[in-house]
């Protein structure tokens, strides 16, 4: 599978550089720290950066779009697990900053079947997070961008497009792509780690 790794740059960490360089891949890939923010308004410019991206994608001959956004620090196999999934879109796990909660939303029923609620964070309830663990890969309903492998037909079919309360549009597109039942699994075993503008480095729980 030949991979394109796109980092959108707003404020790039050197672990989250290091992390990319050090992906274990056996085929073809390709790396795109991107720094574009034209406007200087965060939403526009997260929505220009990941826009621009997959015109990017489209015109080349890739058949996944690795995410890994510029606090996020996704272990060396992090690729490779992902890609084993052979899903959709496929997700590793980080602690989202404020809430500190997983990024990975729940699946109320096992994919193919279809809930209207797209969930909440498997931390919310508890010990979803623990069993998850146990398990090791899990169907869910979505999660942020931070760590994502995503399969060209989808950004062929789900461009990625402003949100309607304009906001940032990850949560839209991700409910876009919930609706139209794509298969997204977490691979539970990829930790991420996403680093917090005072350095500190915030780290999905072990058990």
């Amino acid at each position: 599978m030949d991979v394109l790794v796109f980092t959108p740059v707003y404020r790039l960490e050197p672990e989250t550089v290091a992390a990319i360089f050090s992906l274990e891949w056996d085929g073809p890939i390709s790396l795109l720290l991107q720094r574009d923010n034209p406007s200087g308004e965060p939403y526009n410019d997260h929505l220009h950066q990941y826009q621009r991206a997959q015109r990017l994608f489209l015109d080349g001959p890739y058949e996944a779009l690795l995410v890994v956004e510029s606090d996020i620090i996704p272990p060396a196999d992090a690729l490779k697990r992902l890609a084993a999934l052979d899903c959709d879109l496929a997700y590793g796990c980080y602690q989202f900053r404020g809430g500190n909660v997983s990024n990975v939303l729940r699946r109320y029923y096992p994919w193919p079947q279809q809930a209207r609620n797209m969930g909440e964070s498997i931390q919310i309830t508890p010990g979803l997070w623990q069993a998850a663990r146990k398990r090791g890969v899990i169907d869910c309903s979505g999660a942020g961008l931070g760590c994502i492998l995503i399969r060209r037909y989808v950004l062929e079919e789900t461009p990625f497009e402003a949100s309607p309360n304009n906001g940032f549009f990850d949560w839209h597109w991700t409910m876009r792509c919930y609706q139209k039942n794509y298969r997204m699994r977490a691979e539970m075993m990829v930790l991420c780690g996403h680093k917090d503008t005072d350095g500190r480095v915030l780290w999905p729980r072990e058990e």
